[in-house]
Formats: structure tokens, C-alpha cells, sequence
């Protein structure tokens, strides 16, 4: 996991957003198979990050609708 978050970290700013882009759909196919334990070990760190810097979950979730492609 090291590994993995040293060349995330060695991305440009562009790729960064553009990993964030592709890895939303894994994410999404996590949720729909364990949403409970995902969301226990993500809500502390979703409502730290919410409080650091002003976001709302409504604000989130409107961030991650753009990301997933509309039918």
C-alpha cells in the first residue's frame, strides 16, 4: 500500500484528478457490496475532512454525481 501512495503522491495535480475519475466506479462497486464496514472505517475520515475545509456531504455528493457517467 506504500508502494500504491508513493506514485500517487509523485502524480501531477492533472493526474491526480484523473486517477480520483477512473478509481470512482471501484469505489461505488465497494459501496453496493459492504456499505456498512466501508462507511465505518471512511466516516471518521469523510467528516474530518468535511470540518477542515467547509464542505457539506450534499456538496460531496453533487462532486461525485458529475464523476459518474448519466444514462
Amino acid at each position: 500500500m506504500k508502494e500504491v501512495l508513493a506514485k500517487y503522491n509523485d502524480l501531477s495535480q492533472t493526474e491526480k484528478i484523473e486517477f480520483i475519475k477512473e478509481i470512482i466506479p471501484s469505489i461505488e462497486v465497494l459501496m453496493k457490496e459492504n456499505k456498512n464496514d466501508l462507511m465505518k472505517e471512511f466516516y471518521p475520515i469523510i467528516d474530518s475532512l468535511l470540518e477542515k475545509y467547509g464542505m457539506s456531504m450534499d456538496q460531496i455528493m453533487l462532486m461525485l454525481q458529475m464523476f459518474n457517467p448519466q444514462d
